[in-house]
């Protein structure tokens, strides 16, 4: 079996994480791992170079694995990077999505390459449980997304984009009475301010102004912005040992009538013991995807709302009807 060439560019908890399940995955080989930062090897004796370099290796690595922040990295890099590389992200703004991946669309046709995108496990998994829920309901149903408790990296790597801000960390937390609202209403929407709590911690440089740092988290849109959201000063320290457990969790619920009168609920969950390493899982197997994609010339961008099942498995049909049905 031909192995998948690939790459990673960043080497945060989501690269180091990636690195560890495409080293102990027999269908990648794992090229050179990118980055901003300095480095020689990792533990693991992964090669690096600048991410600057990337184009050099072009003919090299057969799909680019995104593992930078969705703050405005993500879009940077993969707007450029899928001029030469097949490409896989876990991009997590949910209100930019549609616009990027239709702009990674056009020069993935362009340059016929291929684009996986918002590939983790919300957006991503949970998507694709969303469209399965609201599909059986008789008129779309309601389906409600809950977080948390948990670190959510994309909103703590926001956090650490703001001027002053030395380190941070922030936990979503969900209204459990919401929640339990949501199973016994029928199409009861809650608002985003109501379904859950940002709980922020923040250590900032010397001498900067904690109310100006404050405001402008609290106003941060796509992230904090209509959120109930707490912000809370502390020392570095303390943030370093919360960023040792990145656990995290999520939760859908859909409650809905057939013909008016038969009630059904569906749910879905999911406990991650590491965010980072579940993420990277999922990105494994959207490489594995886009290596097939751009063997059939099926250009372009996709979600994980593009792509047909089966293209999830490597088994063949008559394996999969067989075992999975």
């Amino acid at each position: 079996m031909k192995k998948i060439n690939v790459g990673i560019v960043g080497y945060g908890n989501l690269g180091k994480a990636l690195e560890e399940i495409l080293l102990s995955d027999k269908n990648f080989n794992l090229v050179k791992i990118f980055s901003r930062r300095e480095y020689l090897t990792s533990k693991y004796g992964t090669g690096f170079d600048k991410t600057i370099n990337l184009e050099k290796y072009k003919n090299d690595i057969d799909v680019l694995f995104l593992c930078v922040g969705s703050f405005n990295d993500i879009e940077e890099i993969g707007i450029k990077a899928i001029e030469n590389f097949n490409t896989v992200d876990s991009f997590d703004t949910h209100k930019k999505l549609k616009d990027y991946i239709f702009s990674l669309d056009t020069k993935g046709k362009l340059f016929k390459k291929v684009a996986l995108s918002a590939f983790g496990w919300d957006p991503g998994l949970m998507s694709l449980i969303r469209v399965l829920f609201d599909s059986i309901s008789e008129d779309e149903g309601v389906s409600n997304s809950f977080w948390g408790t948990g670190v959510s990296q994309g909103h703590s790597d926001a956090l650490r984009r703001v001027n002053g801000v030395k380190n941070a960390i922030q936990y979503t937390v969900p209204n459990r009475e919401i929640i339990l609202k949501c199973k016994r209403q029928f199409k009861y929407t809650p608002s985003d301010y109501e379904k859950h709590k940002r709980i922020c911690f923040v250590a900032e440089n010397l001498d900067e102004n904690k109310d100006k740092i404050e405001t402008e988290i609290i106003n941060m849109p796509n992230y904090f912005s209509g959120y109930e959201t707490e912000v809370n000063f502390v020392e570095e320290n303390k943030i370093e040992k919360m960023q040792k457990k990145l656990s995290h969790k999520g939760y859908i619920v859909d409650n809905f009538k057939i013909l008016n009168q038969y009630t059904s609920t569906l749910e879905f969950s999911l406990k991650l013991a590491s965010n980072p390493h579940f993420t990277a899982r999922m990105m494994s197997v959207g490489g594995k995807i886009v290596n097939k994609l751009f063997e059939e010339e099926k250009f372009g961008a996709y979600s994980i709302l593009d792509i047909p099942i089966k293209y999830f498995s490597d088994l063949k049909r008559d394996d999969l009807l067989s075992k999975k049905l």
